[in-house]
């Protein structure tokens, strides 16, 4: 069965902290920071005119996911086959469409209440080509704005929604202990070349969001990064390393709003005539050792 959504356009993220933020996207990780006149902001990547859409707000959390269809017909297609499996489906209107820069939307949530939109025509920014403040660049293209990886209590529900509804594609799983002490299995799943664009974590954390992926052109990209995060104090969740099973040489820096950020290249491409299901035992080839977050502050009292 194949699947309308062709990559992860976009995603919505509410922050309470725009200037830690700033500081944290573009100084650091060389991300564009557009300012908009309601007070959200467009975080570019490419000739896209957004990527990450930043919602001030005290959750610091996901808002939203934006999946890329490839015309009209398409997300016509995938409303009459959510509708079909009993998903409620909602059409927000020109209104949100110009608000999410792109041509139309549907919008939908999982069994796990995370909101979800698929649209097509998104605005391109070629007048105002994408510069990034560290000279960095991204891999989007065709496979999207990176990856997602989502928090879930009941797993295969989500695994039959995305797999069984939406027409995701499984690559592999990896059943380890991430963090010492916390055995689980990751499922990852693909909607395109790249070896996932979203995964499932059955982690019992109080955030949606996991963290989020994006992927450099350049190995060098990743390592003025990782010096910049490291000579500016930034707590890195995980150390560099190379992943097993989707080869992404990363490092994790801690977000201000508390989740990752996963900084990485040379993830793997898949080619679905040949690829079959594969199994790992543990999350990294070498590498990304987990260090726990800093220990907020005490308030001392007089």
């Amino acid at each position: 069965m194949t699947s309308q959504i062709e990559a992860l356009g976009y995603v919505g993220l509410e922050v309470s902290d725009f200037s830690a933020w700033r500081a944290f996207i573009t100084d650091k990780l060389g991300v564009h920071w557009s300012a908009r006149e309601d007070g959200t902001v467009d975080l570019r990547l490419d000739q896209y005119a957004t990527r990450l859409r930043l919602h001030e707000g005290p959750r610091d959390d996901l808002a939203y996911t934006g999946w890329e269809v490839k015309d009209a017909s398409a997300l016509d297609e995938l409303e009459t086959r959510l509708e079909k499996s009993g998903v409620l489906v909602e059409r927000p209107g020109i209104d949100v469409a110009s608000d999410r820069r792109v041509n139309d939307l549907i919008r939908f949530t999982d069994p796990e209440g995370n909101i979800h939109e698929a649209f097509y025509g998104p605005l391109q920014r070629t007048n105002d080509p994408f510069v990034s403040p560290t000279g960095a660049q991204f891999k989007t293209g065709r496979q999207g704005l990176g990856h997602v990886v989502l928090s879930c209590n009941d797993k295969p529900a989500m695994l039959e929604f995305f797999l069984g509804t939406l027409g995701f594609r499984l690559s592999d799983h990896i059943r380890t202990e991430v963090v010492p002490g916390r055995p689980l299995e990751i499922s990852f799943l693909r909607c395109n070349g790249r070896h996932h664009s979203l995964a499932l974590a059955p982690v019992r954390i109080p955030k949606r969001i996991v963290h989020l992926m994006i992927e450099t052109v350049t190995i060098d990209d990743v390592g003025r990064a990782l010096d910049r995060c490291l000579s500016s104090g930034t707590h890195l969740t995980f150390t560099l390393g190379r992943h097993s099973n989707d080869e992404m040489l990363s490092f994790y820096p801690l977000t201000p709003s508390g989740f990752d950020l996963e900084y990485g290249w040379g993830g793997l491409e898949v080619d679905d005539e040949s690829w079959h299901v594969l199994t790992h035992d543990t999350n990294s080839a070498w590498g990304h050792i987990y260090q726990r977050p800093p220990k907020p502050n005490k308030t001392e009292t007089s």
